[in-house]
């Protein structure tokens, strides 16, 4: 064989010599690599998975005590009654313990013609109440001015006519001094009223005066 191709013979097995070895130097970077990721990976799903375990006590807590909110308010409520210068005369669920301004508010508000001076706002208002929005017309015609207060503490609201002192009767919208003398002097002669309708037989309460005093008496 001649020294050319002896020499090409030679080349060619180190260079396989150095492929081999080169292999076999990279393979374990190989195999370490591979194992690593997917050792990465399986520790990543665990992670994610005990994450979403811990995450799920919390928001059945939250849910919980939502529910316990929700219930509480649903038994702490009352009901007032709501009548007079409002825009929305009616029968009001509040809750506990609530102001009189917020239920004015549910009520739709003040009408124009509303004394806003004339009631506490800031207090309290208490369950099966009645709450009379006078104007300022009405306020302004009472004789003997009678408070927000003292109105809801008789009777529930209500004046009865045949029990009601000249003070309590000229507290009544409408109601001056003449004609609560006129409705004291009829149930004396005729031993009391048997309705609130009977008050029309007064002298000077007519079915106009009537229809604006009928939801603030009783007998």
């Amino acid at each position: 064989m001649s020294n050319l191709k002896l020499n090409k013979v030679m080349n060619l097995k180190g260079l396989a010599t150095a492929c081999i070895f080169m292999v076999a130097l990279l393979m374990p970077v190989f195999l370490c690599g591979c194992s690593g990721k997917t050792g990465g990976d399986e520790l990543l799903f665990q992670m994610n998975e005990e994450a979403d375990t811990q995450s799920l006590p919390d928001l059945a807590s939250e849910e919980t005590a939502v529910c316990a909110d929700s219930e509480c308010a649903e038994t702490a409520c009352i009901y007032v009654y709501v009548c007079g210068a409002v825009e929305n005369p009616d029968v009001y669920r509040v809750a506990a313990e609530s102001r009189l301004f917020e239920v004015i508010e549910m009520a739709g508000g003040f009408t124009e013609e509303a004394d806003r001076a004339y009631l506490n706002l800031a207090r309290n208002v208490t369950d099966g109440e009645q709450i009379v929005v006078y104007t300022v017309e009405e306020t302004a015609n009472k004789m003997t001015p009678v408070s927000e207060n003292e109105i809801t503490q008789s009777g529930g609201g209500l004046v009865n006519i045949n029990k009601a002192s000249l003070a309590e009767l000229t507290g009544i919208s409408g109601i001056g001094e003449s004609r609560a003398k006129a409705i004291i002097d009829y149930r004396e002669k005729h031993g009391g009223f048997g309705s609130v309708e009977e008050i029309k037989k007064v002298d000077g309460i007519k079915d106009g005066l009537f229809s604006k005093i009928k939801d603030y008496i009783t007998v």
